[in-house]
């Protein structure tokens, strides 16, 4: 539960988006309490503002300094109407941007208000990861937040640009494509108002003891650690061995005895009232490195090359590497234990995750002449759309659409080809061949199939799409499994089937591809 008596002043950054003649819009906000031995920034000139490619749009920001009441004040009156932007309240920082209107949507408290909550990997014995940190504006302070979340749609035009969204993202400390439940919300982050640092690390054993865990708390100015109490649990070898709570010390020295530290250590500090202050997810300790130097000297030749194979296509240049002979090879600290029981477990526990990624994310591989096997595979896989099918492939000819199509559930599922002149470069009456069977198709199994085609430079690479699924192919769907060959699911698919909806729009239709490309033939070849 949040208490501010610890606390006197509080830093506001505010980043709304504007469009011309309107009221800016809550983009986001954060507001943080700083802690009483940090004093408050100095006055920040006007505001930032960064325009949002040719959308007439400007994303404005600004940085202000509140007391921690009028902060918090301000943070609980957002979303209720007639919102405005913060005004400072030291007299000399205000400016004639200050207290201006802004829009906000209704926002709904994360946690319940006044609870706070301890940013945390995804789950509790796991570290929290670049992308996965759930509050990554927070910055490298311990602290505990509380989030009001508002509408995320209708910013559109900000996601569509890089620029903008680096502008925010080094004000902010946040990435809102990758963040994007930030949107039109804003959060609040209390520092730690007990605890200034915490040490933690192993102590190797002697003749006397075993190895053992220290742990040194130290408290801020004017605090004291009492109530403090600390839950350590252990994980050795994937098993959960200790889960235990005491009190921390008032000296805040607090030596574990573990007789030995092979496994991962974590802990969770806690304080009566403000309730959950720290965390380390189970970490093991370092014990020994290996590493080597190399001395890389500056005087690599320039390499150039063409970037195509034809000798007219445009040159680049890089630099080849320049490595001295001079090298070193040193180790840091014990010499591992034979034989290591938890390394053991992990190793093996970590290509059990590799294998259950690759089953997830469908990693196939089909061996050399394993074609039927692959065309099932595939067929399968088209018989499971439920609202879409996509194939993007440069080679899909006419074959491949009684190959594959008709496992099509054709009065539900919409089905899109993409192909290139590649496929039709041979013979022109391959293009007879494709119309009649697409037309063939649609008799048959009622599956009309709309296909386009593309320059035969824009597409490499095949992909099949099924519903929000999307296929990466390792060969065309006419000669896969003749050789050895992979395909695999890709783990984001949003973005392909973005690009690959570009595309379409920079195809023609295969009839009037067809229609254009016989117009051309000789009339005897016609």
């Amino acid at each position: 539960m949040i208490t501010i008596d610890h606390h006197k002043w509080a830093v506001i950054r505010l980043a709304t988006l504007q469009q011309r003649g309107q009221a800016g819009r809550l983009l986001f906000a954060t507001v943080t309490l700083l802690s009483p031995d940090r004093p408050p920034p100095p006055k920040m000139n006007s505001a930032d503002r960064r325009a949002v490619g040719k959308s007439g749009a400007t994303v404005f920001f600004r940085r202000t300094v509140l007391t921690k009441q009028a902060a918090i004040d301000w943070y609980r009156s957002l979303g209720n109407g007639d919102e405005k932007a913060p005004t400072p309240s030291r007299p000399e920082d205000v400016e004639n941007i200050d207290g201006v209107e802004i829009t906000v949507s209704k926002l709904i408290d994360d946690p319940i208000w006044p609870h706070l909550g301890l940013p945390m990997g995804e789950g509790l014995l796991s570290q929290p990861t670049v992308h996965s940190h759930p509050a990554p504006f927070m910055g490298s302070v311990p602290a505990r937040i509380h989030r009001r979340f508002g509408i995320h749609e209708g910013f559109d035009v900000l996601l569509a640009d890089d620029d903008a969204l680096a502008f925010v993202a080094r004000r902010l400390h946040i990435d809102l494509r990758h963040y994007p439940e930030y949107l039109g919300s804003i959060a609040l982050v209390v520092p730690d108002p007990i605890i200034k640092q915490i040490d933690n690390f192993m102590i190797p054993a002697s003749n006397e003891r075993g190895e053992r865990i220290f742990y040194r708390f130290v408290s801020r100015p004017g605090q004291t650690l009492e109530g403090l109490q600390i839950t350590t649990f252990d994980e050795q070898a994937h098993l959960l061995t200790s889960f235990e709570t005491q009190d921390i010390p008032a000296d805040g020295i607090l030596d574990v005895n573990k007789g030995s530290c092979l496994g991962a250590y974590g802990y969770v500090v806690t304080h009566p009232e403000h309730g959950i202050l720290a965390y380390m997810p189970p970490t093991g300790f370092l014990r020994t490195i290996h590493f080597s130097i190399n001395a890389v000297g500056s005087g690599g030749a320039t390499v150039s090359v063409h970037t195509g194979d034809s000798p007219d296509s445009a040159r680049m240049e890089y630099s080849a590497a320049s490595r001295s002979p001079l090298s070193t090879s040193s180790i840091v600290g014990e010499e591992p234990r034979s034989p290591n029981v938890n390394a053991r477990v992990v190793i093996a526990a970590s290509r059990r995750e590799k294998i259950a990624s690759a089953k997830q994310y469908g990693q196939r591989w089909f061996s050399n002449g394993s074609r039927e096997e692959a065309m099932r595979f595939i067929q399968a896989e088209i018989r499971k759309a439920r609202s879409r099918v996509m194939i993007a492939d440069p080679y899909l000819g006419g074959l491949q659409l009684g190959q594959f199509l008709y496992a099509v559930n054709g009065d539900m599922v919409k089905v899109t080809l993409l192909t290139s002149g590649l496929a039709f470069k041979s013979l022109p009456s391959k293009l007879d061949d494709f119309k009649n069977r697409l037309d063939r198709l649609e008799k048959d199994v009622k599956v009309k199939a709309a296909a386009y085609v593309l320059a035969s430079s824009v597409l490499h690479d095949r992909f099949l799409v099924i519903d929000d699924v999307v296929w990466f192919l390792g060969n065309s769907l006419n000669a896969l499994g003749d050789k050895a060959s992979m395909i695999v699911k890709l783990p984001h698919s949003d973005e392909v089937i973005d690009q690959l909806e570009a595309m379409l729009k920079q195809a023609e239709s295969f009839d009037c591809y067809r229609k254009k490309q016989l117009n051309a033939l000789p009339r005897a070849a016609k």
